[in-house]
């Protein structure tokens, strides 16, 4: 069988221009559905990463509160030690420890007053210059020279 061809000035080809193509259009429910899913997938996104971000702030305030609780056990043993070091230092119990080993007050005390040249020459052969409190003998530290003058006014009663 053979099918016959047309002429472009037949009738059956005007016909068959003249018939419109149907589209072929997505119905409505199609495109609902994956709007719909997509939506639904977004949502999930969002809420698992809200339980993410809310999991880390929950994480990083216990570590928060860690550190805060070992701040402040740190802040009470610090001031335990404060309160034994004063009661240490207290001049009472300086003076009970000193009775119980047999020291006794001393009546009177004397200073003895050194000449500024002597101290001089002494910084100037040993290099050394000693503070008031700490004049030892035989020590081999050296002082700034600004350290050796503020020695040296300190002894010469002079303020630096």
């Amino acid at each position: 069988m053979a099918i016959p061809l047309l002429q472009p000035g037949s009738a059956g080809a005007s016909r068959d221009r003249q018939r419109p193509r149907p589209l072929a259009l997505v119905p409505a429910r199609r495109r609902v559905a994956s709007f719909a899913v997509m939506l639904s997938v977004l949502a999930g996104a969002v809420m698992i990463g809200a339980v993410a971000l809310h999991t880390q702030i929950a994480e990083r305030q216990l570590e928060i509160d860690e550190v805060e609780r070992s701040v402040r056990r740190a802040q009470e043993d610090f001031d335990v030690l404060r309160a034994e070091r004063a009661e240490l230092r207290s001049p009472t119990r300086i003076a009970a420890e000193a009775a119980s080993i047999g020291m006794v007050i001393g009546s009177e005390s004397e200073f003895v007053a050194v000449d500024p040249m002597t101290l001089a020459i002494t910084i100037a052969r040993t290099g050394h210059a000693p503070v008031a409190d700490e004049i030892l003998v035989g020590e081999d530290q050296r002082l700034e020279p600004l350290d050796q003058f503020r020695l040296v006014k300190q002894v010469s009663s002079e303020a630096p």
